[in-house]
């Protein structure tokens, strides 16, 4: 294996990051190994929900978009995905009497002027929950998650050790009002307790999907950004824990820089030991005591936004996510619990992770299969040009991580074209699909 070394992050070692904890060294990156098959994404993938494809029955605010979805593989072996769906990419309850409130108008308007349509919905978006029994092959139709009266965002269901589920999620209204919220479920999702808040009910509280992880001693620890430091303007990053399945949570610790930090991610590397990283700037921090603190890193200038942190059985630490440097859904990955880092290449002097789908907007979330891969759901566009959301589309593949974590392999999904003996996807993308977020960190 040819690599290339270089120490990143150093230059914001001292002072930046400010938490009752020690400062760690500076992660690094090496450029090992080379991207994948740049086609098999085309024929590897499967539209799991889209146009004609698992529609969501149809209710008063709904466009055609679908998003955010998160995948879960039950004990039993039963299969689990959540999603949203709404009018657009950030579908708002909009009324007549939310019209009369001059803020919300404004940001309204903020948005229309992406493609945010002007249409009533007295709710905003909802969750859905979709399953199979199958290893993916067939899925359910959509059925209602939970339906609050704002917008329903990122819902993802973590099984834990008793067989309680766990599902996270958070709402969202204008003018940019939206609080992290849970439920539980004892029936294996039958049923749901009412949703429920975080300590405190901090304000801008949110994440992308899978925030919640169980550790190896049965603790449950829950990561969300928000106004967690009343003496900073910026967004920190709250630490929950919970030792008694998920009844209640307290906050454990705050991981705050002299930027905002959004949409965290978490993983148990090994006993205890838990790596974190960060959107955008790419901080990595690391706890040696289950998140009761942290020592950090420094950010890595990578770029990046909805990170998902995966522990491979082969040992490797999978970092999936959306790149702002080379566009679509990539991986990072670690041999080492995230302290060394290897990607394909660098641009203009950053570095970038491997292709998973270079042709689509960002948004991912992964689980291990029985088999060492991983299996990545992710939306086809950003849902922000009106003609996107009301064809999104919510697709499907695998990936092999090599042992040596210097690349990756793209495999079939179930019932994708590939396993039918197809040369291309019928459903190909258009110029311009993939790209970063539009609407900046907050999204």
């Amino acid at each position: 294996m040819s690599c290339r070394l270089m120490t990143i992050g150093a230059m914001l070692i001292v002072c930046l990051l400010c938490l009752e904890g020690a400062m760690s060294d500076p992660v690094s990156f090496e450029v090992a190994g080379q991207e994948p098959d740049a086609k098999a994404y085309q024929t590897c993938r499967r539209m799991i929900v889209g146009p004609d494809v698992n529609q969501p029955e149809s209710y008063e605010g709904y466009g055609g978009f679908v998003g955010w979805p998160a995948v879960t593989r039950l004990r039993s072996g039963q299969w689990l995905m959540a999603f949203s769906s709404g009018c657009w990419h950030a579908s708002v309850p909009w009324t007549e009497e939310i019209k009369k409130d001059p803020a919300s108008r404004k940001q309204f308007e903020e948005w229309q002027k992406l493609g945010l349509p002007d249409l009533r919905s007295p709710r905003g978006g909802r969750a859905h929950i979709m399953r199979s029994d199958d290893e993916g092959l067939t899925w359910t139709q959509p059925q209602v998650l939970v339906d609050t009266e704002d917008d329903d965002r990122h819902p993802t269901i973590l099984e834990l050790a008793d067989g309680t589920f766990l599902c996270t999620f958070f709402t969202y209204r204008l003018p940019r009002v939206h609080y992290a919220r849970y439920m539980l479920s004892r029936d294996a999702g039958e049923t749901w307790t009412d949703p429920m808040d975080l300590p405190g009910k901090p304000e801008q509280t949110a994440f992308s999907g899978g925030p919640a992880i169980q550790l190896s001693d049965g603790a449950v620890v829950w990561v969300a950004e928000g106004k967690l430091d009343p003496q900073s303007g910026a967004h920190c990053i709250g630490v929950y824990r919970s030792t008694d399945s998920c009844q209640t949570f307290e906050l454990a610790s705050v991981v705050k820089t002299d930027h905002s930090l959004y949409e965290p991610t978490i993983a148990e590397t090994s006993p205890g030991k838990l790596t974190m990283a960060i959107r955008r700037e790419g901080d990595i921090c690391f706890s040696e005591d289950g998140g009761l603190t942290w020592e950090q890193s420094g950010s890595t200038i990578w770029n990046l936004y909805d990170p998902h942190l995966l522990q491979m059985p082969n040992g490797v630490l999978a970092l999936f996510h959306g790149s702002y440097t080379k566009g679509g859904v990539r991986v990072f990955l670690s041999p080492d619990g995230g302290r060394t880092w290897r990607g394909p290449g660098e641009k203009d002097g950053k570095p970038y992770g491997y292709s998973v789908d270079p042709s689509v907007y960002g948004y991912s979330h992964p689980m291990v299969l029985p088999d060492g891969t991983a299996y990545v759901v992710y939306l086809k566009t950003g849902g922000h040009r009106l003609e996107d959301a009301q064809t999104e589309a919510l697709y499907a593949l695998r990936v092999r991580v090599f042992d040596d974590a210097d690349g990756i392999e793209i495999l079939p999904a179930p019932g994708s074209p590939a396993t039918k003996g197809k040369d291309a996807a019928t459903d190909k993308p258009q110029p311009g699909d993939g790209g970063d977020a539009e609407l900046g960190n907050e999204f």
